[in-house]
């Protein structure tokens, strides 16, 4: 096997056309052209994507978080208030795209005439996948959304945060990311729709919707016993220890599922106590008692650092994991291991890659995110030839 055929990616050869900004379309693209799909981003001319401009830092020439969401890209500037502009880029739709996914604001689209009904009259063959706030039904359907306004709304910021305090955003975008990867999932699951009829495919995709995925659970806890879910800071659900316990250095998080997990961990706390103790014996007991089983247990743990009693409870199989801020996970040897940090291809700066491997390798940073426009010639020349 040739070297060029070893390092083929999977979607090589897709055409991915995204009309995307912010996070979750972004999001989207970058799973495809990070898997080897041409990707190519419509943006306004002279200003971009808006994540150009967020922050006041810059890698890679452009703000942090349009290298983020944008890397492998090509971009082409298209004017939606010149008609030419806009007939060129339905054309190119119709001809050259596999898929379109779009995250514009609500009715652009189809103010434009670039939606999906008018886009798959002109491809019966064409996926198109539209990521609103609300999705394509409802009251709200109409309305546009933020990642944090989403949380807010879907009453994950209102489960969020230490017991008895205040509400928090989770901090990190997960409803923009997630519904990025929803994205992905609906086209790629087209794509083999698509395989076998020949038949293209709308693809719908929502923050909100995604945002009550991610409470499956909660939501099957409540239809269980009642209770919504409340903030408990690093307390989970169920099972005791399952929370932050005080180490010399900081806080370990214990989640301990099996009597047999629960006697291994007293053994290695050298507190065989706790198990004769009919407070602590079984999880229930602990339950009842949790101020001071807790109380006992900071105790004990604060005569050793979080590395200290980690690399003991994982050799008695007890799980655990320290509290670590990103830059300590950044710099563990298990993500160093991972090759999950990447050097852009003129090592100025790193980058996150995508979590997947295919044939145990992953796919590499290649290309910084795109200069605004530096495509639109190039990928429009067709219409001249």
């Amino acid at each position: 096997m040739s070297e060029a055929v070893a390092r083929k990616l999977p979607l090589d050869g897709l055409v991915v056309l995204e009309m995307g900004s912010s996070i979750a379309g972004p999001f989207a693209g970058r799973i495809f052209s990070d898997f080897g799909a041409t990707v190519w981003k419509v943006e306004p001319p002279e200003i971009g994507d808006a994540a150009r401009g967020w922050g006041k830092g810059r890698i890679g020439g452009t703000g942090a978080a349009f290298q983020a969401f944008n890397r492998e890209k090509r971009s082409i500037t298209v004017d939606f208030s010149v008609p030419e502009e806009l007939d060129r880029l339905r054309r190119l739709i119709a001809e050259k795209a596999d898929i379109v996914v779009q995250n514009l604001r609500p009715g652009v689209v189809e103010k434009f005439g670039l939606d999906a009904a008018a886009m798959m009259a002109a491809d019966p063959a064409l996926i198109y996948c539209n990521m609103g706030a609300f999705g394509p039904v409802g009251p709200m359907k109409d309305a546009p959304g933020y990642d944090p306004l989403i949380q807010a709304f879907s009453g994950i910021a209102h489960a969020t945060g230490a017991a008895g305090g205040e509400a928090v955003r989770v901090a990190v975008p997960l409803i923009d990311i997630g519904t990025g990867m929803w994205a992905a999932i609906g086209i790629l699951t087209a794509l083999h729709r698509r395989q076998a009829t020949g038949r293209g495919c709308l693809v719908d995709a929502a923050m909100f919707e995604t945002a009550l995925a991610w409470q499956s659970l909660s939501f099957a806890i409540h239809e269980a016993d009642g209770v919504w879910p409340e903030r408990m800071g690093l307390q989970g659900p169920a099972v005791i220890p399952n929370d932050g316990y005080d180490a010399a250095d900081g806080k370990l998080l214990l989640t301990i599922g099996t009597p047999l997990q629960f006697e291994r961990f007293c053994r290695v706390l050298r507190r065989p106590d706790l198990l004769d103790d009919p407070r602590f014996a079984a999880n229930n007991d602990r339950a009842a008692n949790r101020a001071a089983f807790d109380a006992t247990v900071n105790q004990t743990l604060r005569g050793r650092s979080r590395a200290e009693w980690s690399a003991l409870l994982s050799a008695a199989d007890v799980p655990n994991a320290p509290l670590q801020s990103l830059g300590e996970a950044i710099e563990h040897p298990q993500t160093v291991a991972s090759g999950m940090v990447q050097n852009s291809p003129d090592g100025s700066f790193r980058s996150i890659a995508m979590p997947l491997r295919f044939d145990g390798e992953r796919p590499g940073f290649r290309r910084l995110s795109p200069e605004l426009g530096e495509a639109t010639q190039e990928v429009f020349a067709f219409m001249t030839e």
